[in-house]
């Protein structure tokens, strides 16, 4: 060999490094090459849009899952979120609420508008079959087989009307999470829930629990005002059964009740106020409410929750 060759770095003879091995005993592997990103491109948001930071920072990892998967921290038993649980101040809640309706004042306006029409509609067949009645025992007519069918029907249509009611109130507290998710909720994404039947069963359960609650001097009924606001959040938002998400909720309160009872005297508070104003203020204290409770869900969860800039509200609020 002449002495102008250059050498192999890894021969022995040269005193350089040893080149890897194979494990198996075979010829050097190459490089390893960088590891491509866990997602395969932009990370998205629960909802299929540009994710961003629960604190406005960069991009992060999906908090849920593709289409057709459960949400990465959703599910019985399924770790929920990246960010640490902690508890929140009631005032923190209600800016959070405050100015997240601003920002979308339209859409929550017209939300509470379809809600009292859905329950008007429900309502005022009761009313008219109580009328009915009551025209009967003025004539003289009425039978007790009058009165069971008149009270049946009414019993049917006001069971169908709060299940409707139920289901509407699931819609909104999804579209509130999405709102704390930091995408505004417009009438197109509404009703994309993947728990229909579940929010029905859910329904279902907490109506025989407050009949229940109602048999025990209104007790129960206290207590499940109290203890069972997170219900429909645990359905919507972490797709647990309708057990669960009610014991969830339970628990929940339970563990941080100083703060979720203090934010839920405010939220009585302010919209029995907004009742009392005509009723006009309830277009706002009823978005405002679940809004709030959204915030202290996802802080009391380790659930994402965007951060609100300072500035001027956006202009022009999302309706579809």
């Amino acid at each position: 060999m002449s002495e102008n060759t250059p050498q192999n770095p890894y021969e022995p003879s040269a005193g350089g490094p040893t080149p890897p091995q194979n494990p198996a005993g075979g010829q050097p592997q190459p490089p390893a090459e960088p590891t491509p990103p866990a997602y395969g491109g932009p990370a998205q948001s629960p909802y299929g849009e540009p994710a961003q930071s629960p604190y406005g920072g960069a991009a992060q990892p999906p908090a849920y899952g593709g289409a057709g998967q459960q949400p990465a921290y959703g599910g019985p038993g399924g770790p929920y979120g990246t960010q640490p649980a902690a508890t929140f101040a009631v005032g923190e809640a209600l800016g959070y609420g405050w100015k997240r309706f601003t920002g979308n004042w339209l859409f929550w306006v017209l939300f509470v508008l379809l809600s009292f029409a859905v329950g008007a509609i429900f309502n005022a067949g009761s009313f008219g079959d109580y009328q009915e009645i009551n025209e009967a025992a003025m004539r003289g007519d009425i039978s007790s087989s009058t009165a069971t069918g008149v009270s049946f029907g009414s019993s049917l249509l006001g069971l169908l009307g709060g299940i409707i009611n139920s289901i509407l109130g699931a819609l909104g507290i999804n579209a509130a999470l999405r709102e704390a998710s930091g995408h505004k909720a417009t009438w197109g994404t509404l009703f994309k829930v993947n728990s229909y039947p579940m929010i029905i069963v859910t329904a279902l359960l907490l109506l025989v629990a407050g009949f229940v609650g109602a048999l025990l001097c209104g007790l129960g009924l206290i207590a499940l005002a109290i203890f069972a606001p997170f219900t429909y959040h645990n359905v919507v938002d972490r797709n647990l059964n309708a057990w669960d998400a009610l014991t969830g909720s339970f628990r929940l309160v339970g563990q941080n009740f100083g703060a979720v009872f203090l934010l839920e005297l405010a939220l009585l508070g302010i919209n029995i106020v907004g009742a009392l104003v005509c009723g006009l203020g309830l277009f706002v204290t009823i978005p405002l409410s679940l809004l709030a409770l959204a915030f202290a869900f996802r802080r009391l969860t380790g659930g994402p929750v965007a951060a609100i800039e300072a500035g001027p509200a956006p202009a022009g609020p999302a309706v579809a």
